[in-house]
């Protein structure tokens, strides 16, 4: 009864909608189409744009979908009497709960995204479905009607539902790639803009088979110098901008894309003037790559379109996301590793006077100052005021001790402790001295753009080769671009890469 009062107050709300505007309308007709001057963006009918960010799901998503309910239901009863249960009664909650979770979770978790390779694809649908088994697992716990089910069908049916899913959805990739290749006509489009984000839009266009329109050619903004860089290699240029009307009629083109570079893109509007009774989608393209940015996104407001130029990537449940594994990675760490500790810590009492733990002030998110601990690997020793000296190889401040702890990254074991206190995280950029975060700030774009994350135990950086000593300023932007790198594509699954490859990197030879 409240969902059919509720569907019926949307649909008397949209009739008022509907006759308000209708209203409005002939009201400017009989004012000869004269705008009301007392009229405000407050009370105006169309102040609000209509919703911009859409989710447009294709057909062959929603088939999936359908596809992959109907065989993880098939499976739960089939698994459920190959077992010797004839009674499927019991069987009949998840199977209803099931296909709910997953219509919940499967788009938003990006399973119907179109995926470079089979691993990513499994990989995503194999993750999607095990935050579905894990909230039935909770819900049963919940409704107490856990002891009711058969662990061995249960289990026997999560794994077994994973993998089909996966050969299914491989299977219906490759059956769609062929269809479409054999049946489907390309739709011609045209890019707009010779710009290095056109080209890069263009090439991935045209190479994406799952997208039907195809770039024909490209309408140049350039003034045809011979220094100007082309950046559409294998597309032709089918004329300036003057041209683009008749080459849209000329090519019978569908959708024209505007990827103008920042310093033209007020031509927009105009352009688009030319071709709104043309009947072609027309497409924009903002030229991100004219701009630096630190994990950007598009999201909406009332409306209209924000783009999130800088911002950290952990945001919500994220984050959250993030924080439980660091705490429950670290606190297991601590307690599997407390004799390797114990033992370091005694290695360095006795290798040379000094304290056990050596803290230096490092910066932290955003900005803030943290302190780093670590097993003290060199004698005592005082630094030259605002000047930290990285170690170096053969280092004379290095205890025969603390080259080994070094070497093998024991000791940074003791920073699990600033992991537990959320001031660092198992994976991230590895957080610099004061000293040399002020040197490099000045000499490397974007250096502090590094702290938009937590800093971390180990990063990308370091699992491909920037661990130790940055001698050079080169090895420095390498790391940067790395961390950088790390902030703008972090997931939860890069973490785990990181961390089982960091294992591999630990006698690297670069740490000194």
């Amino acid at each position: 009864m409240v969902l059919c009062y509720i569907k019926a107050e949307k649909i008397c709300s949209s009739i008022r909608d509907v006759r308000t505007v209708m209203e409005d309308i002939q009201a400017k007709t009989i004012r000869g189409g004269e705008e009301n001057p007392g009229t405000t963006a407050e009370n105006s009918h169309f102040s609000r744009p209509r919703r911009m960010l859409q989710t447009n799901a294709s057909v062959a998503s929603k088939l999936q979908l359908v596809l992959d309910i109907v065989l993880v239901d098939a499976l739960l009863y089939l698994i459920a009497y190959l077992k010797g249960i004839h009674d499927f009664s019991i069987y009949h909650f998840p199977a209803i709960v099931t296909p709910v979770l997953m219509w919940l979770i499967y788009s938003n978790s990006g399973v119907y995204r179109r995926f470079s390779g089979n691993m990513s694809r499994s990989a995503a649908v194999m993750w999607a479905w095990a935050k579905v088994a894990a909230m039935l697992i909770v819900l049963a716990f919940l409704v107490k009607a856990s002891e009711a089910y058969s662990r061995q069908v249960i289990i026997t049916w999560i794994c077994v539902s994973a993998i089909m899913q996966s050969v299914v959805h491989t299977v219906m990739e490759s059956v769609i790639r062929t269809y479409k290749a054999k049946y489907v006509q390309p739709i011609p489009s045209l890019m707009v803009g010779n710009s290095r984000m056109g080209g890069y839009l263009a090439a991935h266009i045209n190479r994406n088979p799952w997208i039907a329109h195809k770039i024909v050619g490209v309408i140049s903004d350039d003034d045809g110098s011979e220094e100007q860089t082309w950046h559409f290699s294998g597309l032709p240029k089918l004329g300036d901008l003057d041209d683009l009307r008749s080459m849209v009629e000329k090519y019978e083109v569908k959708r024209v894309y505007f990827a103008l570079p920042m310093k033209t893109s007020h031509q927009v509007r105009e352009l688009q003037m030319q071709l709104i009774d043309l009947n072609v989608d027309i497409v924009w393209a903002p030229d991100i790559f004219g701009l630096h940015m630190t994990s950007p996104s598009v999201r909406e407001v009332a409306g209209v379109p924000l783009y999130y130029l800088s911002e950290s990537p952990l945001v919500e449940g994220a984050r959250m996301s993030k924080l439980i594994m660091d705490k429950v990675l670290a606190s297991v760490a601590l307690v599997l590793l407390a004799p390797v500790m114990i033992g370091a810590a005694i290695a360095v009492k006795f290798s040379s006077p000094g304290p056990v733990f050596f803290r230096q002030e490092r910066h932290g998110l955003d900005g803030k100052i943290i302190g780093v601990l670590k097993f003290r690997s060199m004698k005592v020793h005082q630094e030259s005021e605002g000047v930290v000296k990285q170690a170096t190889k053969h280092d004379a401040r290095v205890t025969p001790v603390g080259a080994f702890l070094r070497k093998s990254s024991i000791d940074e074991l003791p920073q699990l402790f600033n992991v537990l206190k959320g001031e660092m995280s198992l994976v991230g950029p590895r957080p610099h001295a004061r000293e040399h975060n002020h040197y490099y700030a000045d000499k490397i774009v974007a250096y502090m753009s590094r702290h938009r994350i937590l800093p971390g135990m180990t990063g990308l950086a370091q699992v491909n080769g920037y661990r130790g000593e940055t001698d050079t300023l080169e090895k420095m932007e390498k790391r940067v671009e790395y961390d950088l790198a790390y902030i703008n594509n972090w997931s939860i699954w890069l973490d785990i890469r990181i961390m089982i490859k960091t294992v591999f990197t630990l006698l690297s030879k670069n740490a000194y």
